[in-house]
């Protein structure tokens, strides 16, 4: 019987030559890339530590994949863009994955023999399967992966504490309706260092901004200051985060808070002045005018006066007045609970407010890497703990991204590339891969624009020193 070939897709000629395409070009990968993050998890030893934590109850002897095997792939898969364990279905077969999860390309595809990575059910029944206590290890992974990252105690640390919405689509567990946000949601509560990850925690969005943040920012503490002592901290939020439990706390334990403070009528009379005097400005030169005081305050609910920077602005849309509560000015809590009148500190307000508390708009942009880039909103399993283990994968993958960008990227203009600039630019690269007896080489491409980042980086994260 004839057979008719099928006919191949005729491309647009190049002048005189035909242009066509196949798949036949050997083993090739677009995630080189990931031998960068391979490298990174071997200097903080990241998925080891992580393999240990989580409890295995599995039969050894029907053991196929290990624990350190299928959080690499999830971790690495969605450092790379992968957002699904369903993309781990074709990815179990990609080479840059085996060589990240420690697995040997000897083996042809096409053998008997050839045993590919977890497929995505496999994946799945990892991540139901994860308890409480389990995700609790994780973050304790977390905070030690900060603290061993310094070679010195640092004088000071400021932690960022915020939190976001994460809209859910289905019946998961905890769901809510906030309206605020206007959608059933997660509150999920982010502490940041810098550009560090501490903690990542899923919550309700029924229980309120503040929710669990005491406990926590006590565990916290504790941890950090088992390791240094005599370190300053100071915790930085928004308004929700102004709660009278928490400030005490922080007073008690010599900890420094600079929060926002919601307005009130009390604290807008103390602002009257210099809220006529930057309207009068307004109007006189047609620029936004800001004026700044120190406001000695005490609500009915505090126990001891606090101090309060206002701030009065006026622009073209009217007037704006914020205001942020702090227990930094060196005057005791003693004197102004004797004597609300007490001068006020020397330092400059309006400074106070630039550097110590408007810096926290930073981390808004480390969330939303973790929201927009590394997927942290996949929350879509039915369980709530599974959930909150979805949401540590999302983070421990920015972790090692950010490590990327710590270790081999600092010190130079890509210092400052967000995540999908990272995975775009440094990530996401074809090769072919050729394995022989002696060696695995990916062979990039000669014309590869970021060929002189990519080697900067590789160089410095392979230093042994």
């Amino acid at each position: 019987m004839t057979q008719r070939k099928r006919k191949k897709t005729a491309m647009k000629r190049l002048r005189r030559k035909a242009v066509e395409a196949d798949f036949t070009g050997g083993t090739i990968t677009t995630d080189a890339g990931l031998l960068l993050l391979r490298e990174v998890d071997q200097k903080l030893n990241l998925v080891n530590q992580l393999a240990q934590a989580i409890p295995d109850p599995r039969d050894p002897f029907y053991t196929t994949h290990s624990q350190t095997e299928m959080l690499t792939s999830r971790i690495f898969g969605i450092a790379a863009g992968y957002e699904d364990a369903n993309d781990h279905l074709q990815l179990r077969h990609d080479p840059s994955f085996h060589v990240a999860a420690g697995r040997d390309l000897d083996v042809p595809r096409d053998d008997q023999d050839y045993v590919p990575l977890a497929s995505p059910s496999t994946i799945s029944r990892l991540e139901n399967r994860i308890d409480k206590r389990t995700c609790f290890k994780l973050h304790e992974i977390l905070v030690k992966t900060f603290l061993d990252s310094y070679e010195e105690a640092p004088q000071e640390i400021v932690l960022d504490v915020d939190s976001t919405d994460d809209p859910v689509h289905g019946q998961q567990e905890k769901k809510f309706f906030n309206g605020y946000y206007d959608c059933y949601c997660f509150l999920p509560l982010y502490i940041f260092c810098g550009h560090q990850l501490l903690v990542s925690y899923l919550r309700s969005s029924g229980d309120g901004g503040a929710k669990h943040v005491r406990p926590i920012i006590k565990l916290l503490v504790k941890a950090i200051r088992a390791r240094w002592p005599d370190v300053k901290i100071i915790i930085r939020g928004d308004t929700d985060f102004s709660k009278p439990n928490l400030m005490r706390w922080c007073e008690k334990n010599d900890v420094g808070y600079v929060f926002g403070f919601g307005v009130n009528s009390r604290v807008k009379q103390d602002m009257v002045y210099e809220s006529i005097q930057a309207h009068a400005e307004f109007k006189r030169t047609g620029e936004t005018q800001r004026r700044f005081r120190w406001i000695a305050y005490r609500a009915n609910r505090w126990k001891t006066t606090r101090w309060l920077v206002g701030k009065s602005e006026h622009n073209k849309q009217g007037r704006n007045q914020r205001f942020v509560v702090t227990n930094l000015p060196p005057i005791a809590a003693e004197l102004l609970s004797k004597n609300p009148h007490a001068c006020s500190p020397s330092l400059n307000p309006e400074e106070f407010y630039g550097t110590r508390y408007c810096i926290r708009g930073e981390m808004e942009n480390r969330i939303k890497e973790q929201q927009l880039f590394l997927f942290a909103d996949r929350t879509s399993c039915s369980k709530f703990v599974a959930n909150q283990f979805r949401l540590l994968l999302s983070s421990f993958a920015y972790v090692l991204v950010d490590g990327l960008r710590r270790l081999g990227l600092s010190g130079t203009p890509q210092s400052q590339w967000r995540v999908d600039t990272i995975r775009l630019r440094l990530l996401k690269i074809s090769a072919r891969v050729v394995s022989s007896v002696r060696r695995v080489m990916f062979h990039l491409s000669e014309t590869y624009a970021y060929r002189s980042v990519y080697q900067t980086a590789l160089m410095r994260l392979c230093r042994t020193d």
